[in-house]
């Protein structure tokens, strides 16, 4: 499954100069809102400690996601260039006690295409999207300090836009983000594998020029 989602985001990024040279808008977004990480999974040799890890939830004003992006639309579809910064606090560490320290920041720098369900007569804009790109993982803290480290990672999504005006559009959606596994040094594992999977809800906004 993972190969063919990503076979299909290829796809629909190499197809990206044609599109350009069809009757393209530009756009800008930004979007904000909700950070669930998945419990982080490590391996330390031939040892696997699953859950090891787990976070607190990352809210609208303390470590949720934030993002950015500036985009191409041409009728149902979208392709875009896309930022993005979350941070999650350690909730639980197996065999320690956590600090308020104990954080993972996560950096995306992702392609995006997008499809646009633009429903005649109606204003709702439901929509699936997916992309692939890269992140930057940096564990920090008492107990989770570490070098940043940089993975492929890909992520896909859905949502619903409402047309505010001929321009502006703000939408509610999910994104599943996933960086590959990262290395890490950690004082109670030592030298150690990492997962940070993480599902967002976001509220965002796209002003279209």
């Amino acid at each position: 499954m993972k190969k063919k989602l990503i076979a299909l985001i290829l796809a629909g990024i190499c197809a990206t100069p044609t599109f350009a040279q069809a009757a393209t808008t530009p756009y800008v977004s930004a979007n904000c809102g909700l950070g669930f990480a998945q419990s982080t999974n490590v391996s330390v040799g031939s040892d696997t400690y699953n859950g090891a890890i787990s976070y607190k939830t990352g809210g609208l004003l303390t470590d949720g996601p934030i993002g950015g992006a500036v985009g191409l639309k041409s009728d149902f579809y979208r392709v875009e260039a896309a930022v993005g910064y979350q941070q999650f606090s350690a909730d639980t560490i197996t065999g320690m006690t956590v600090d308020r320290s104990d954080k993972v920041s996560i950096w995306t720098y992702m392609v995006n295409a997008y499809f646009d369900d633009e429903m005649k007569g109606s204003n709702l804009i439901p929509y699936i999207m997916g992309g692939i790109g890269a992140a930057t993982v940096k564990p920090q803290g008492t107990n989770l300090a570490g070098s940043s480290e940089s993975v492929f990672a890909w992520q896909v999504g859905a949502g619903i836009g409402l047309k505010a005006t001929n321009n502006l559009v703000v939408d509610l959606g999910y994104r599943f983000v996933n960086p590959s596994p990262y290395q890490v040094t950690v004082p109670a594992y030592g030298n150690a594998e990492f997962t940070a999977g993480t599902s967002n809800i976001l509220l965002g906004m796209r002003y279209n020029f």
